[in-house]
């Protein structure tokens, strides 16, 4: 049988990394047997589900490179099929209609709380003849003293007993299908062969099972994934930091990279940490998923993201920055409040777009490549040679634009103005090293003050380089007014 397997999200909220994960390896086993992933939207939920929650999870998966391979389907849309079931599992005595009130559960369940008992429904409406179906909901009828046997590849056998399942609702009181019901009709629909998701849905999954025999269908296989916890070991949630796929992208983090660092939340392949996409589907199977729950690492996903970056053609990576600058402005409501504001704006992306720009822009990008983790540090290291105006770090001002930087800024001053135009990188370099000697200083105190007068930082790319690529970026004469400006800041005439 061909392996089908799906991502079922609801949108109630942005797409969330666990159940991204989740989406992963769903895929990466579909892919590793040669059957098909699908996509679907649960969005049953009327007062939660919203259209902004169903466009960040097909726009989510879709970044990740997780496309479906048949068109998502919205159990929103399925109603007239959920109906057709609910009056077959009435008709054939595998369910029934249920009036009893919220009052007398809610009583029952304290009832049955403060006699010590495990809180379930008591049957009451199981044999009744005379219920309204109007406004009643519709309860499977579960079987006595029976042992469902699950076989799981990552937790093996696993055994539930029916007298803990009560005769639990398949249809609400609306006629809206529960998680229960509709997930079983959908998977069955869409010939599911194998489930894989978090082991906190585990406790449905005999509740499942039931539910396929009363419709006299075949259960696929079943396969349940450890937790992902935050570094104190509690659930992952937002007081971990980001929550939302997007997010990530927003904070400058590459695809390749998310997939490689959610695949290693519980799945390993030996020691190996880096992996690309089709060594992950080549080498991915569910054997080799652990049991323990897996802790989200901020730390190592900003490594890994680096590793990536620099595993990148300059090219390639120059094509992910900008695709990054053009979601930047949109990606930020999926910051939380306050995060969005260490995030730079974007730079004038026509600017940076001009085909006649690719190549100071790409040799921009590979001056940034070794000492970014993100590309939101590319944008960072880059705004220098992006901006006409530039504001100067007060501490490198006072540290490295001191009296004795005068002579050498004059210099470098001079020879850029007598210059019709800059020679390339090793000439810029020769004529550095040239000056320190007949100044009689180290290379770095003719390199530093010509680095924040043109930056106002510290850091930078080499001189040379940085040299070369301002004069592409903002012009000649811009890079003539920062050096004038250094001058003047560490106490000099102008020239």
């Amino acid at each position: 049988m061909s392996v089908r397997v799906r991502c079922a999200p609801s949108p109630t909220g942005y797409l969330h990394v666990g159940v991204t994960r989740t989406a992963l390896f769903n895929y990466l086993h579909a892919r590793h047997h040669g059957g098909a992933f699908l996509v679907r939207i649960e969005d049953t939920d009327r007062e939660r589900s919203k259209e902004e929650f169903t466009r960040s999870i097909l726009e989510g998966l879709e970044w990740l490179g997780l496309q479906s391979d048949e068109p998502p389907i919205f159990q929103s849309e399925r109603t007239e099929y959920y109906r057709g079931l609910f009056r077959q599992l009435v008709e054939t005595g595998a369910a029934y209609h249920c009036d009893c009130s919220k009052e007398r559960l809610d009583t029952l369940r304290a009832e049955q709380t403060a006699a010590g008992r495990t809180p379930r429904y008591d049957n009451r409406c199981r044999d009744r003849k005379n219920v309204n179906p109007e406004g009643a909901v519709i309860r499977l009828k579960v079987p006595d003293s029976e042992r469902i046997t699950v076989e799981d590849p990552i937790y093996g056998t696993i055994d539930f007993k029916t007298e803990d399942i009560d005769d639990f609702v398949l249809a609400k009181s609306d006629g809206t299908p529960t998680y229960q019901f509709a997930v079983v009709a959908d998977d069955y629909d869409q010939g599911v062969t194998l489930i894989i998701r978090g082991n906190d849905l585990l406790p449905s999954t005999p509740k499942q099972v039931l539910l396929y025999r009363a419709l006299g269908w075949e259960p696929p296989r079943f396969a349940h994934l450890p937790m992902i916890l935050g570094t104190d070991k509690q659930k992952l949630s937002k007081r971990h930091g980001a929550t939302s796929l997007l997010a990530y992208r927003a904070m400058g983090y590459l695809p390749q990279a998310m997939c490689n660092y959610l695949v290693r939340l519980g799945w390993a392949h030996g020691d190996q940490e880096v992996f690309t996409l089709s060594e992950m589907i080549e080498k991915f199977t569910l054997e080799a998923v652990g049991k323990a729950p897996a802790v989200f690492n901020p730390e190592k996903l900003l490594w890994l993201n680096g590793e990536h970056i620099r595993l990148l053609s300059v090219s390639d990576l120059t094509d992910a920055w900008l695709a990054h600058l053009k979601c930047l402005e949109q990606d930020r409501r999926y910051l939380e409040e306050g995060r969005g504001a260490d995030i730079p704006s974007a730079p004038d992306l026509n600017r940076l777009l001009a085909p006649d720009n690719r190549p100071w822009v790409e040799a921009l990008v590979a001056a940034c490549q070794e000492r970014s983790g993100t590309l939101v540090q590319i944008t960072e290291y880059a705004q220098p040679f992006l901006s006409e105006t530039l504001e100067y770090d007060p501490k490198a001002v006072a540290k490295v634009l001191t009296p004795e930087s005068r002579k050498p800024l004059e210099q470098v001053l001079s020879w850029v103005r007598g210059s019709l135009s800059l020679p390339d990188e090793a000439g810029i370099h020769d004529f550095l090293v040239s000056l320190s000697e007949s100044l009689g200083l180290g290379l770095g105190k003719v390199a530093q003050p010509v680095r924040v007068s043109l930056t106002g930082r510290t850091v930078s790319p080499p001189i040379n380089t940085t040299l070369s690529i301002l004069e592409k970026s903002i012009g000649k004469a811009k890079v003539e007014e920062r050096l004038q400006r250094g001058l003047e800041l560490a106490g000099g005439a102008s020239l």
